[in-house]
Protein backbone atom coordinates (compact mmCIF):
# COMPACT_ATOMS: atom_id res chain seq x y z
CA UNK A 1 0.00 0.00 0.00
CA UNK A 2 3.04 2.34 0.85
CA UNK A 3 4.45 1.99 -2.83
CA UNK A 4 1.08 3.45 -4.43
CA UNK A 5 0.60 6.06 -2.11
CA UNK A 6 4.20 6.94 -3.12
CA UNK A 7 3.66 6.60 -6.51
CA UNK A 8 0.59 8.57 -6.49
CA UNK A 9 2.56 11.53 -4.57
CA UNK A 10 5.44 11.00 -7.11
CA UNK A 11 2.61 11.39 -10.40
CA UNK A 12 1.31 14.34 -8.76
CA UNK A 13 4.19 16.26 -8.41
CA UNK A 14 5.10 15.86 -12.43
CA UNK A 15 2.47 18.15 -13.27
CA UNK A 16 2.01 21.79 -11.77
CA UNK A 17 -1.71 21.53 -11.30
CA UNK A 18 -4.25 18.78 -10.55
CA UNK A 19 -7.63 18.28 -9.61
CA UNK A 20 -9.25 15.54 -7.72
CA UNK A 21 -13.29 14.33 -8.70
CA UNK A 22 -15.14 11.57 -7.16
CA UNK A 23 -16.05 9.44 -10.90
CA UNK A 24 -18.04 7.23 -9.06
CA UNK A 25 -18.98 5.01 -5.73
CA UNK A 26 -20.30 1.25 -6.58
CA UNK A 27 -20.26 -1.86 -5.58
CA UNK A 28 -18.34 -0.66 -1.89
CA UNK A 29 -15.41 0.73 -4.79
CA UNK A 30 -14.92 4.61 -4.80
CA UNK A 31 -13.24 5.97 -7.94
CA UNK A 32 -11.18 9.16 -7.81
CA UNK A 33 -10.21 10.82 -11.17
CA UNK A 34 -6.73 12.90 -11.28
CA UNK A 35 -5.81 15.06 -13.91
CA UNK A 36 -5.07 18.50 -14.89
CA UNK A 37 -8.39 19.39 -16.75
CA UNK A 38 -11.14 17.47 -15.66
CA UNK A 39 -13.40 19.78 -17.81
CA UNK A 40 -13.12 17.15 -20.65
CA UNK A 41 -11.09 14.33 -18.84
CA UNK A 42 -9.19 12.50 -16.34
CA UNK A 43 -5.91 11.14 -16.90
CA UNK A 44 -5.51 9.02 -14.02
CA UNK A 45 -7.84 6.94 -11.60
CA UNK A 46 -7.11 6.09 -7.62
CA UNK A 47 -9.52 3.23 -6.44
CA UNK A 48 -10.19 2.56 -2.45
CA UNK A 49 -11.46 -1.19 -2.53
CA UNK A 50 -14.00 -2.23 -0.03
CA UNK A 51 -14.82 1.44 1.16
CA UNK A 52 -16.21 1.64 4.59
CA UNK A 53 -16.75 5.56 5.03
CA UNK A 54 -16.13 8.64 3.43
CA UNK A 55 -15.61 11.87 4.49
CA UNK A 56 -14.71 14.15 1.84
CA UNK A 57 -15.83 17.00 -0.90
CA UNK A 58 -16.83 15.93 -4.60
CA UNK A 59 -14.22 17.35 -6.14
CA UNK A 60 -10.99 19.76 -5.14
CA UNK A 61 -7.89 20.85 -6.03
CA UNK A 62 -4.58 19.51 -4.94
CA UNK A 63 -1.35 21.42 -4.15
CA UNK A 64 1.48 18.94 -6.20
CA UNK A 65 4.16 20.11 -4.52
CA UNK A 66 3.46 18.32 -1.12
CA UNK A 67 1.90 15.02 -0.29
CA UNK A 68 -1.89 14.17 -1.92
CA UNK A 69 -2.60 11.01 -0.19
CA UNK A 70 -1.04 9.48 2.97
CA UNK A 71 -2.02 6.97 5.58
CA UNK A 72 -3.38 8.65 8.66
CA UNK A 73 -0.78 8.09 11.47
CA UNK A 74 -2.09 5.57 14.50
CA UNK A 75 -3.56 7.86 17.00
CA UNK A 76 -5.64 9.43 14.61
CA UNK A 77 -6.55 6.20 12.97
CA UNK A 78 -7.12 5.21 16.32
CA UNK A 79 -9.85 8.25 16.67
CA UNK A 80 -11.49 7.64 13.43
CA UNK A 81 -11.81 4.04 14.46
CA UNK A 82 -13.62 4.63 17.39
CA UNK A 83 -15.77 7.79 16.13
CA UNK A 84 -16.78 5.98 12.94
CA UNK A 85 -17.05 2.53 14.61
CA UNK A 86 -14.46 1.19 11.40
CA UNK A 87 -14.20 -2.28 11.22
CA UNK A 88 -10.97 -4.09 11.50
CA UNK A 89 -9.13 -4.39 8.09
CA UNK A 90 -9.44 -1.28 6.68
CA UNK A 91 -6.90 1.27 6.46
CA UNK A 92 -7.48 5.21 7.02
CA UNK A 93 -6.06 7.37 3.85
CA UNK A 94 -6.04 10.96 4.22
CA UNK A 95 -6.51 13.16 1.16
CA UNK A 96 -5.10 16.50 1.10
CA UNK A 97 -6.58 19.81 -0.99
CA UNK A 98 -4.35 22.89 -2.02
CA UNK A 99 -5.77 24.44 1.04
CA UNK A 100 -4.77 21.79 3.13
CA UNK A 101 -8.07 20.73 4.46
CA UNK A 102 -8.34 17.06 4.78
CA UNK A 103 -10.76 14.43 3.45
CA UNK A 104 -10.51 10.50 4.75
CA UNK A 105 -11.96 7.59 3.16
CA UNK A 106 -11.73 4.20 5.23
CA UNK A 107 -11.32 1.40 2.67
CA UNK A 108 -9.47 -2.05 3.03
CA UNK A 109 -6.82 -1.22 0.16
CA UNK A 110 -6.44 0.89 -3.20
CA UNK A 111 -5.37 1.05 -6.66
CA UNK A 112 -3.53 3.36 -8.94
CA UNK A 113 -4.20 3.55 -12.88
CA UNK A 114 -3.18 5.71 -15.50
CA UNK A 115 -6.21 5.67 -17.55
CA UNK A 116 -8.07 8.61 -19.61
CA UNK A 117 -11.35 8.70 -19.29
CA UNK A 118 -12.75 10.99 -21.95
CA UNK A 119 -16.46 13.73 -20.49
CA UNK A 120 -18.73 13.57 -23.27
Amino acid sequence: MENIITLINKTAREFVFLDMSIYSYSNNELVIGMSDDLTYYHKFEIKFKNVFAIICNASWSVNTQKEIIKLADSSLADEINLKHRVEIGNSVFQLMNEDEVVFYVVAAGLEFREKVVKYY
